[in-house]
């Protein structure tokens, strides 16, 4: 019978140790365990363990950052903006700072959800997410002048021939404001954030391109270079402008094409050329539907590109009648 209280005894110091042990677990094995539920779908079991880290830690912008998830996946908008804008208003306490973006980006897209009311707000949020890649310096304006200047008058060969500019944190944000220019009827904004976003994603294709075939020059129509001395024309095998580097990329490197189709391509490129359009320029427009489509040499019709999808069905439409959908990008 001694013997058995003893165990009995060992048996229930061990469990008040184990809880004990438990009860102290660290704030940020909380908030993984809260992240688990949350994949699980588990959203009560998610918010105890929040709530739990944020008791112990106040000042602990993931935690509030994931409380907000909860709250949105649940169905509380209000509840969830309130605890973004406390994971942003404390990221000065971010263990990894680029996190804050994403914040950010989360917020904006909460606002986006919420109706016409919050939009601009949202956009004031990207807006400012582009700020951070210097949109508003004077020497960035002055570079965004010259493209607008060479997408409406040469066209996006020669723009991406005399230009590299790869935007890293903005890139989405540009997008995001591209559609939502368009959808308001804004199409010289629409046009410049497409561009950007165009023009950012062909210099990551070239550079990639470049690294993996060092002998590759971007290089336009080799018959033209005749009369443009000042090109580089180091590079003597075939090559036209974006369409080679497209296909290209598609011929030799799925993953980079995988990633151009995640962040956007085709609908921003379609973006651009009918943003031209818009603005009066449908030559320039009618140059970029045509890196959409394949033309038939014999009949002259076409077909869209297959890697373009839907956007290039609808580049064949604009070339047969060209024509402006309002408030969306497709009719």
């Amino acid at each position: 019978m001694f013997n058995i209280r003893i165990r009995l005894l060992a048996l229930l110091l061990l469990l008040t140790f184990t809880r004990c042990l438990s009860a102290e677990e660290p704030a940020w094995i909380l908030l993984e365990k809260g992240k688990a539920a949350f994949d699980r779908r588990n959203l009560t079991e998610c918010l105890d363990y929040l709530l739990e880290t944020v008791e112990m830690n106040p000042d602990y912008p993931e935690a509030e950052f994931w409380l907000g998830r909860v709250y949105e996946a649940q169905g509380q908008p209000v509840l969830a903006e309130e605890q973004y804008r406390r994971a942003i208003d404390i990221s000065i306490y971010l263990r990894v700072p680029e996190d804050n973006i994403l914040y950010r980006y989360t917020l904006a897209e909460l606002l986006m959800n919420l109706g016409a009311d919050r939009a601009l707000e949202a956009e004031a949020i990207l807006f400012g997410i582009a700020d951070g890649e210097g949109a508003s310096r004077p020497s960035n304006l002055a570079l965004e002048h010259q493209y607008m200047k060479l997408i409406t008058e040469h066209g996006l060969d020669e723009l991406v021939y005399l230009y590299r500019d790869e935007l890293i944190t903005s890139l989405k944000a540009r997008r995001i404001l591209a559609e939502t220019a368009w959808d308001a009827g804004r199409y010289r904004s629409s046009l410049l954030h497409s561009t950007r976003t165009v023009l950012s994603l062909l210099t990551t294709s070239a550079e990639r391109y470049r690294f993996a075939h060092p002998e590759w020059r971007f290089d336009i129509d080799p018959p033209e270079d005749a009369d443009n001395p000042d090109r580089d024309v180091r590079y003597s095998d075939r090559s036209d402008g974006v369409v080679d580097l497209i296909e290209r990329v598609y011929e030799s490197d799925e993953a980079l094409a995988r990633w151009l189709e995640r962040e956007g391509y085709w609908p921003q490129l379609y973006l651009v050329s009918i943003s031209l359009f818009a603005e009066g320029f449908g030559d320039s427009a009618e140059s970029i539907w045509k890196l959409m489509v394949i033309t038939d040499q014999l009949s002259g019709s076409y077909l869209p590109r297959s890697e373009a999808g839907r956007w290039g069905r609808l580049a064949v439409k604009q070339l047969e009648e060209p024509f402006i959908s309002v408030g969306s990008l497709s009719p």
